[in-house]
């Protein structure tokens, strides 16, 4: 097994946010890349914060992938989409609830990842499409 498809899903303590135990690891399909981190935490039930980005990105690219990326398409299979930004690529931040079956756990990740990517794919090219728009958006926030 390829060491670089597994992700290791950790507890995090959420009073002083150090990751303290192993709760599983799964087996992911494609795209390991784009995940930033993930971790478990106890609140009133267990939930999944698995915060997934981009490949490096222009300025310009950053303001387009924003404006475009469709967080919708992600109704159904996660609690929330929280905020993410703020750091030197784009982010987002899945909440959604801890499976017990391990299998459909996995299946949920790779799901995520797999519309994540997808959704990357349908807009990169729109981004190129109107590269000189988000330019200016980029430089007037500068």
């Amino acid at each position: 097994m390829d060491n670089y498809n597994v992700l290791v899903l950790m507890q995090r303590d959420n009073e002083s946010k150090i990751l303290t135990e192993t709760i599983d690891s799964f087996t992911l399909r494609e795209s390991m890349e784009l995940i930033d981190n993930v971790y478990l935490s106890e609140e009133e039930e267990s939930f999944i914060y698995l915060t997934l980005t981009t490949q490096d990105v222009e300025d310009y690219e950053y303001y387009g992938i924003y404006d475009l990326y469709n967080e919708g398409i992600f109704e159904g299979l996660v609690e929330e989409v929280l905020d993410g930004s703020g750091e030197f690529n784009p982010r987002w931040i899945f909440k959604f609830r801890y499976l017990d079956n391990r299998i459909d756990m996995e299946d949920k990740f790779n799901q995520l990842i797999k519309l994540h990517t997808e959704e990357l794919q349908r807009i990169m090219p729109i981004i190129e499409d109107n590269k000189e728009k988000y330019k200016n958006e980029a430089e007037n926030e500068d």
